[in-house]
């Protein structure tokens, strides 16, 4: 036990390092993110915080692997995440070339994340761990669906960084539980790659994550769930993300069908910003919210 801590505490040392120098070369490459226009004024103020720290999460992640010995099952996550943070990269990079918010087209995104979601399950299905066929449907549609959630929950310093430490908090408490020792390391290892990161995330953010971070976050949630063949972990573990992309749903649907919109701004996050709170007291509440479902996943298990 003494030695595992040891090693968590070298790897976030180590994760620091990759954060900082991430950092400081992407502010000489000037890799700025562009901010939505139509975002709340006070964020148009972040037009010079550099995005990509979602490959500093990666990178501390993958060398988690030289302190710890993962199963068939870990690394297949590990990949899987690895892949959806490459077309996160291809997002971001086409956002700061065009200068523009909008990077990758959203069918050519949603076209790649189903290409990875039928490759991915597919090696699982054959090669390491067989699906039963409603499980197998159920694990393709959270694979493209939960990074695309907690895409929409970036929206604010820090939120998603915080709310994906508390989603594997509860990962970690599950395979405690149940003893599910092939993976335990890997969810702490993520928990420490993450909060690596927050360091320079938290408000006002020094670093944004960008697609890289949030599609490999949502990736990495969705694999733990197929990996535990428990897909339902994921509404009360990813309860948040829920909410913020039913309110976008509502929203378009809304507008489209009434010609009137339900929130102030959407995803839900904004609507609060709107009401008057300032962007660290929404980041608090979503927090308290991510918290509040945690305890009750843990007192129900």
């Amino acid at each position: 036990m003494l030695s595992n801590i040891i090693k968590y505490i070298l790897l976030f040392i180590i994760g620091l390092l990759v954060h900082r120098t991430l950092l400081s070369w992407l502010k000489k490459q000037r890799a700025y993110q562009p901010i939505y226009e139509l975002s709340p004024t006070t964020h148009q103020e972040k037009a010079k915080t550099p995005s990509f720290g979602g490959a500093g999460i990666i990178i501390t992640l993958f060398l988690s692997s030289l302190f710890f010995s993962y199963s068939t099952e870990s690394l297949w996550c590990l990949y899987t995440t690895l892949a959806a943070a490459l077309i996160g990269l291809l997002d971001d990079t086409l956002s700061i070339v065009y200068g523009k918010n909008k990077g990758l087209p959203a069918k050519y995104k949603f076209l790649l994340q189903n290409l990875l979601a039928a490759l991915s399950l597919g090696i699982l299905q054959f090669y390491i761990m067989p699906l039963p066929m409603p499980l197998f449907m159920l694990a393709y549609f959270l694979l493209v669906a939960t990074p695309n959630a907690t895409n929409l929950t970036d929206g604010l310093d820090g939120l998603l960084s915080g709310l994906g430490i508390l989603s594997l908090i509860g990962f970690s408490y599950y395979i405690a539980q149940h003893n599910l020792t092939e993976l335990a390391m890997l969810p702490i290892s993520m928990i420490i790659a993450i909060g690596a990161f927050l360091v320079f995330n938290k408000p006002p953010a020094k670093l944004f994550m960008g697609d890289t971070g949030s599609l490999a976050i949502g990736t990495f949630l969705a694999t733990l769930a197929i990996a535990l063949k428990n897909p339902f972990i994921l509404i009360p573990l990813g309860a948040v993300y829920i909410l913020e992309t039913l309110s976008v749903m509502i929203q378009v649907i809304s507008f489209k069908v009434r010609k009137k919109r339900v929130f102030l701004m959407a995803p839900l996050h904004h609507h609060f910003e709107l009401l008057g709170l300032s962007e660290i007291q929404a980041v608090r509440l979503f927090w308290t919210l991510g918290a509040f479902f945690l305890f009750l996943f843990i007192t129900l298990s």
